[in-house]
């Protein structure tokens, strides 16, 4: 498959120097017309700059200029020391729809790598974070990767009963399978929060971004059906990664929904 590419891009390498179009362009132009038609899929890697500067006998400077043209425009993405590759429509969740993270991305066809990073049956009894009153100490970090991609940490906290599930287990659970087939619970309503903030250290690091950088995080706390709390899910996303949705009926006030969150944190402090 790779070879049959290299093939096509070179019965197309020769530019045209008297154009008054630059050559980065007419190199980005090819390469666009390449992941438009589908010869260039999502996640697959473009040619390297050295292919490219040898294909087009172009400099590596206009090389560059051209990625640089097709990344600002969100065609390709860099990944260190892999390569440049195609870009990924961007992964969505339907709010409208009570469904857990793990399985709004295989609705789309998507099956993501995913890493155990920590099962502690008390941490959630300590963990500041949480909410003053819950009881769930159970808490469950997990990463979620797309093409060896980091794009989100899912953090969870659990009942009592929950550590029962186990480590290896909970490998392979995501959280409304342990709750509905493990625990037996039926999950009566899910109240959502979507925010931006700064990841923290951690999560940083877990997401291979810099300390700081703003990302999406989204805070779910799902109720049976009585209105007992039963868990409460804390997601961290990159946000050019994903997107969430909501169709309702009739007309949607958004304006008048609004909250400013600095003046919420300033009536929590005084």
């Amino acid at each position: 498959m790779r070879r049959s590419i290299k093939k096509a891009a070179a019965s197309q390498a020769v530019l045209d120097p008297l154009c008054e179009e630059p050559l980065y362009m007419q190199i980005a132009n090819r390469l666009a017309n390449e992941i438009s038609t589908g010869r260039l899929a999502p996640g697959m890697r473009i040619p390297s700059e050295t292919e490219l500067m040898s294909m087009h006998g172009v400099s590596r400077i206009t090389v560059r200029q051209a990625i640089a043209l097709l990344t600002r425009n969100g065609q390709v993405v860099a990944h260190r020391g892999k390569g440049t590759f195609v870009s990924r429509p961007p992964l969505h969740q339907d709010l409208s729809m009570l469904q857990g993270f793990q399985d709004a991305l295989r609705n789309q066809g998507v099956e993501p790598q995913t890493e155990l990073l920590e099962f502690s049956i008390s941490a959630g009894r300590t963990d500041r974070t949480l909410a003053h009153g819950l009881d769930l100490p159970v808490r469950l970090r997990r990463r979620y990767c797309v093409d060896g991609q980091p794009f989100a940490v899912v953090e969870a906290f659990l009942p009592a009963s929950a550590a029962a599930v186990g480590e290896k287990r909970a490998r392979d659970l995501i959280v409304y399978e342990i709750l509905q087939q493990f625990l037996g619970l039926r999950i009566g309503r899910a109240d959502v929060v979507i925010r931006c903030a700064p990841a923290t250290v951690q999560v940083a690091r877990e997401l291979s971004i810099n300390a700081r950088t703003n990302v999406l995080v989204m805070e779910r706390t799902s109720r049976t059906a009585p209105g007992t709390i039963c868990e409460f899910t804390r997601i961290y996303i990159i946000p050019e990664r994903y997107t969430f949705r909501l169709s309702l009926p009739g007309p949607l006030e958004i304006a008048s929904a609004l909250r400013p969150v600095e003046t919420a944190k300033r009536l929590k402090l005084h």
